[in-house]
């Protein structure tokens, strides 16, 4: 999950699944031999048509359904745009992508809802360390 922020706004992609819609940071799975790094630029593109440079490390959480039939482990970082032209990927589930006012982060459905770590970290300039956020299942 990559968090690349500036002027008062954070990109966020918008997910739909049947008739809900919710905002995540965007990102996604990582392919087999890939790093963390080559999977938020790939990530990126395909879900905005915008190039990043990855900058750090910040966040890592976990989502583990209540009955364990699933362990999520999300890796945040953050980056900054190179280049391209924002544009909606071409997967089915997204449904939008925007720059959302980092005002509005914690009144908006976030997913996994880590928006009021994202407001604290940004006034820091994510100057610490990597924060382990917990698990995050919702």
């Amino acid at each position: 999950m990559v968090v690349i922020s500036g002027e008062g706004k954070i990109l966020l992609v918008k997910h739909r699944k049947g008739p809900r819609q919710y905002w995540v940071l965007p990102g996604g799975r990582l392919e087999y031999g890939e790093t963390f790094q080559e999977c938020a630029v790939r990530e990126l593109k395909e879900e905005t048509g915008l190039d990043v440079r990855v900058d750090k490390m910040v966040f890592v959480s976990e989502a583990i359904a209540p009955d364990r039939s699933r362990h999520i482990v999300n890796v945040y970082l953050t980056a900054h745009i190179t280049g391209g032209v924002m544009k909606l990927g071409n997967e089915p589930v997204l449904a939008g992508v925007d720059f959302v006012p980092v005002k509005d982060l914690e009144q908006v459905t976030l997913y996994p809802p880590v928006g009021r770590q994202i407001l604290e970290s940004l006034e820091e300039g994510f100057s610490g360390d990597i924060q382990y956020l917990g698990n995050l299942w919702v």
